[in-house]
């Protein structure tokens, strides 16, 4: 299976088109909507010392109406910012960005909204040229209230590379918040998600060194994306939530229940987590305690 999916993935590289830079320029009026550095800077300056409110979603691709209805109820919540968890548009071309991702986040006002880049953001050369571009890095580490947020790319072929592992490993080790967060797109296979039809999506490499990671820095929560739905579990002390249902076609291999439209809101408030779940329930968002 392993062979099969690094064919799927030899095929799709050799799928090369080149973008422009005139195309590319598209994008650069936007950096003061997406820019990571400078949304983390607006961060810093609305965050409280001791508590903090976020909402996290992620595989919007290119249904921009589910997104849109997520951006909209997640403003009356008033987070200090909206995380997401990759796979913000199909094939990561400038016109999506443009038709799609753009015209959604612009919904959020003043809130910032942060992704990491899903396997779709590749683009047509692989190498993340738009969403680069864009967003300016495609990590991030921030502190909020009494909680560290890291997030990076872990869709390097079967990752876990020992670069990412390495900037975990340091971001982890420089927090010394009581609450740390992890945002990534793939799921580590070991999560009780995949089918044996399904092998090859998850990742694969070192997925016991990073779980240790996790364990040793007392990571909270490990927020992902990839399979279309939601799906929580906790393992030696570490809860694993893939929140993967903001407008993708939802996942076949999964639950009827766990297939989901959704987003997540996240209350840290006199030292303890609050976590609630918003379904699209019969044309609104019903909330969920979990």
């Amino acid at each position: 299976m392993e062979f099969d999916s690094f064919i799927r993935w030899l095929l799709y590289k050799r799928k090369r088109e080149k973008i422009l830079e005139e195309d590319l320029k598209k994008l650069d009026k936007y950096k003061n909507l997406t820019d990571i550095h400078i949304l983390i800077q607006r961060i810093n300056e609305r965050r409280k010392k001791d508590s903090v409110r976020f909402i996290i979603f992620g595989d919007t691709r290119g249904d921009f109406r589910i997104g849109r209805d997520i951006i909209l109820s997640a403003r009356l919540h008033n987070p200090d910012f909206i995380l997401m968890t990759g796979d913000i548009v199909r094939r990561g071309r400038i016109e999506e960005y443009l038709a799609h991702h753009l015209r959604m986040i612009k919904l959020a006002g003043d809130i910032p909204v942060i992704p990491v880049p899903g396997n779709h953001e590749e683009g047509p050369n692989g190498d993340y040229l738009a969403f680069l571009r864009l967003y300016g890095s495609d990590r991030f580490v921030f502190d909020c209230g009494p909680a560290t947020f890291v997030g990076f790319n872990n869709n390097s072929l079967f990752s876990f590379t020992a670069e990412e592992l390495n900037f975990l490993s340091s971001a982890l080790e420089n927090s010394a918040s009581e609450f740390k967060f992890v945002v990534m797109h793939k799921p580590p296979n070991f999560l009780k998600v995949f089918s044996s039809e399904e092998e090859g999506r998850g990742v694969r490499w070192r997925t016991k060194k990073f779980h240790m990671l996790m364990v040793r820095h007392q990571v909270r929560e490990v927020f992902m994306g990839h399979v279309h739905g939601f799906v929580t579990m906790l393992i030696d002390n570490v809860r694993y939530t893939v929140t993967a249902g903001g407008g993708a076609r939802l996942e076949e291999m999964l639950s009827k229940e766990k297939r989901i439209h959704h987003y997540l809101l996240y209350e840290i408030v006199d030292g303890e987590i609050r976590r609630f779940r918003y379904e699209w329930q019969d044309g609104e968002w019903q909330k969920v305690l979990y």
